[in-house]
This record gives structure tokens, C-alpha cells and sequence, in this order.
């Protein structure tokens, strides 16, 4: 897929979403197979390989690399998950492969269950990838007399998996990082929609893919986030090496690459990327290892690994600012990849995912105060 992304990645961000040579070469390619469970004829891959294999999509483009990693989990996601009626109901007689599913699992909605359908409003934000989907992942909070349902002391969330022709999207994606992701706002509107078409995604029930998609779902989603973010710092790098061999700042006597300063930014932000990248691949193979045993999955792994990611995306963004001030002014425009790695990067950071409060999340765990819900 490289030579496409590439050729591509301007006119993405010109249309501020993926083009559809983008996004067919993402269904021709036989690379979403990654993300599927076996049980539909995916490959099921270990989130560490996961991570690898996000990494390099990303490195040609972040945002295609972002939503190839985005929305290849939340498709397996959902196909691990609905039931057997409601696998039939949304691929039918299509190829599992080729579909991609936008959306998300944090609840910003609610449904009320009425008969055997349930009545769903939601206003819902960041739909990376909505724009050339298939289906949107719609999650709520199941509410029953005003109130939303408990299990045990967190709501229970219901996920909805949606045709995209029957969401309301609001074109509102003008931002400066992550342009071509699409991530605009979508809606459901007091719609009524079939209960086996949704599943209950505050809870630990995959029905298939039990190898990937038994342990916690937000472990297995910081795979293309941590994907993404070291694809993006190497790239970083590997563009302003390429560029120190003949770039001359005006008022320097020497090549950027024959410069102490430089090759001090250089050696640390590329020592500390390829640290976190380390970290990550050992973190998410240790997630593996923990869920095949008896004990599963705990908060120790959990916590190493939201650690891991937020590193990761740290170090991304040294390198990237690293390569981007050392370019000088010819980084400014728009078609020099350095500011591209800039802004995305940046606009990645501001997920929750890498946020100052995962590492509080770590910390607190790792400090003996009790483990965070959002761990």
C-alpha cells in the first residue's frame, strides 16, 4: 500500500478525509485481515504485530495510518462481539475483509430498550474514518427510568453497530493535525434500532477472537495508537536525516548533519524512540502472555502498557520537533512532510489515550493507591 499512501497523502489532507485509492487499497490488500478474527477468516495478530504493522502504515502518512489502525480495531472489535443474528444482519453475504467500521466505545448517548429494538439518541465526536466507512460504532448508556443501569459500579455501555447511510454526520473536521482522518461529528437521532445489531461493551464478552479480543478492550485499542504515533516519529527522522546531508541553514559555515547541536538532537531523539518502541513491543507482548494464563490479564500489565503507549507518543513528538526545528523555515510549508509529522503527532497527543492522566493512571496504581476505573 506505501507507493499509494504516499502518491496520496496531500490529496487526502485537501479533502480532509482518506481518498478512495486510500481506502481501496486498504480493502484490496488483504491487510485488514489483520485485525479480524480468525473465526471470519482474519488473521487475528497479536497486538504486538499489530502495533508493527500500524507503524509502517503511518510512516507513509499519519493519518492514514490513524485510521487504518482506528478503524481496523473497531471493525474487530465489533465482529469479535455481536452476536451470530447480528454478524449475519451487518456483512450478510459480503467479504469481512473489506469492511471497515468507524465510531467508538466511549458512551455519549443513550438507549432506552423498547420491545425488542431499543430507542437511541447520541451526539458523538471524533469519527475518525466515518466518512468512508461501512458501519459506525455508536456507544450509549443503557438507561432505564431516567437512570443509567449499574454493573456493579460502572454504567453499563451498549454499543450499537449502525449502517453509516443512517447516522447524521456533521462535516465540522477543520483542524490542523490528523486532516485527512475525517473525525467529524455524528449523530443518532431518536432512532429506533434492532437489539442484535448491539452489544454490551462495558463488559468482557467476546465471542470470537478470543486470543486478541479477550483481553481488555482498552489494552488491544492502544495498538494503533502506539502504531501510529512511533510510525510518525520515525518518519520524522528518517526525513531529516535524509535532509542533513545538504541542507545548510543561511547562517551556518556547515550541513545540518556536520553540526554538534544537531547531531546531539538527533542521536538522543532517535535513542529515546527506539527505547519507547522497544518498550511498547515487550509491554503488548507481555498483554498476550497474561491473557493465555490462568490468571489472566491484571492491572500490573495494564498499567505498564498505558504507560508504554503515553511514552511512546512522547518520544514521537521529541523527534518530531527535534527534526522540525532543525529543517528551518523550508519545514513551514504545507507540502514538506516535517510539518505534517508535526501536526499529526501533536493532534494524536491530544487523545485521551496519551494524556497527562494516563500516566496519574500508572502512577497510582504503581504506588500502591488502588487502580483507576480507566486503567
Amino acid at each position: 500500500m506505501a507507493s499509494t499512501i504516499e502518491a496520496e497523502a496531500q490529496g487526502s489532507e485537501a479533502a480532509r478525509t482518506l481518498t478512495a485509492k486510500v481506502t481501496d487499497a486498504f480493502r484490496d490488500s488483504g491487510a485488514l485481515r489483520a485485525f479480524l478474527p480468525r473465526e471470519l477468516g482474519g488473521d487475528e495478530l497479536e497486538p504486538a504485530a499489530l502495533v508493527e504493522l500500524v507503524e509502517e502504515v503511518a510512516r507513509q502518512d499519519g493519518s492514514a495510518g490513524w485510521c487504518f489502525g482506528m478503524n481496523g480495531i473497531i471493525t474487530g472489535i465489533c465482529a469479535s462481539r455481536l452476536s451470530d443474528a447480528g454478524l449475519e444482519r451487518v456483512y450478510g453475504t459480503g467479504d469481512p475483509e473489506r469492511i471497515l467500521m468507524a465510531g467508538g466505545f466511549p458512551p455519549q448517548g443513550r438507549a432506552v430498550r423498547e420491545g425488542d429494538r431499543w430507542r437511541v439518541s447520541a451526539d458523538m465526536r471524533f469519527g475518525s474514518g466515518i466518512l468512508h466507512a461501512d458501519f459506525v460504532a455508536c456507544t450509549t448508556l443503557e438507561i432505564v427510568d431516567d437512570r443509567p443501569v449499574m454493573d456493579g459500579t460502572i454504567p453499563r455501555m451498549r454499543t450499537f453497530v449502525v449502517p453509516r447511510e443512517d447516522v447524521r454526520i456533521t462535516e465540522n473536521w477543520e483542524v490542523a493535525g490528523l486532516e485527512a482522518t475525517g473525525s467529524c461529528d455524528y449523530h443518532l437521532d431518536d432512532q429506533l434500532l434492532p437489539d442484535e445489531t448491539s452489544f454490551v461493551s462495558s463488559a468482557a464478552s467476546a465471542r470470537r477472537g478470543p486470543s486478541l479480543y479477550g483481553l481488555p478492550i482498552q489494552s488491544v485499542a492502544s495498538a494503533p495508537h502506539a502504531g501510529f504515533a512511533l510510525g510518525v516519529g520515525r518518519r520524522a527522522l528518517e526525513e531529516i536525516a535524509e535532509h542533513a546531508g545538504w541542507r545548510q541553514r543561511l547562517a551556518s559555515r556547515s550541513r545540518l548533519a556536520e553540526r554538534g547541536a544537531f547531531q546531539q538532537a538527533y542521536a538522543r531523539a532517535r535513542t529515546r524512540l527506539d527505547a519507547a518502541r522497544s518498550l511498547a513491543l515487550s509491554r503488548f507482548a507481555a498483554l498476550r502472555a497474561a491473557g493465555a494464563t490462568a490468571e489472566g490479564v491484571t492491572a500490573r500489565e495494564r498499567a505498564d502498557l498505558t504507560a508504554a503507549t503515553t511514552f511512546a507518543y512522547e518520544s514521537a513528538m521529541e523527534a518530531a520537533r527535534t527534526a522540525f526545528r532543525a529543517a528551518g523555515a523550508a519545514a513551514l510549508y504545507r507540502n514538506n512532510r516535517l510539518q505534517r509529522c508535526l501536526r499529526d503527532i501533536e493532534a494524536g497527543a491530544q487523545h485521551l489515550v496519551p494524556s497527562d492522566e494516563s500516566w496519574e493512571r500508572a502512577g497510582q496504581y504503581w504506588l500502591g493507591l488502588g487502580e483507576s476505573p480507566m486503567l
